[in-house]
């Protein structure tokens, strides 16, 4: 039953989530619009990785992930960097 639970409110939030990303694509915010639409994919990012890729429990997926954020974080700063 706790797993029904957690996928239904994966389920739920996904979906509100898509339904902002829509919403927001009928305002006219300017620079603000690309903010709001990173914003969402941000959070549908959490809700997946901390729901379907387990990142809750402890060990290696956490480190795997940290090590990653690391890397992009890197590959970011060289690009802007670059420019």
């Amino acid at each position: 039953m706790g797993e029904l639970r957690k996928l239904s409110f994966a389920y739920g939030g996904l979906l509100t989530l898509l339904g902002l990303t829509v919403g927001s694509s009928f305002l006219d915010l300017g620079g603000f619009n690309s903010a709001i639409n990173l914003a969402i994919a941000a959070a549908k990012t959490a809700v997946i990785a901390l729901l379907f890729m387990h990142l809750t429990s402890k060990g290696l997926p956490r480190l795997v992930v940290a090590a990653v954020g690391l890397w992009l974080v890197i590959l970011f700063g060289l690009t802007l960097v670059g420019q």
